[in-house]
């Protein structure tokens, strides 16, 4: 089952309306991320896996956006 304090972190991200605030908040999911990517590396939960690997894309998408913005 996924870690829900990052998908927390993430929905947080996404539901932010203030670009000052929205940099603090990707960037929190995304650690958060990163780290249980880190400690799933030899899981064999490939949907788990799969599900972080898309978040981050999003965070990304949503951090590019806002530049363009």
């Amino acid at each position: 089952m996924p870690d829900p304090t990052w998908q927390a972190l993430y929905i947080a991200a996404l539901a932010e309306s203030d670009p000052i605030r929205l940099d603090r908040r990707i960037k929190a999911a995304r650690q958060a991320i990163r780290m249980l990517l880190e400690q799933a590396e030899d899981s064999s939960d490939i949907r788990e896996h799969q599900l972080l690997k898309d978040a981050l894309y999003h965070l990304q998408t949503l951090a590019l956006r806002k530049r363009s913005a």
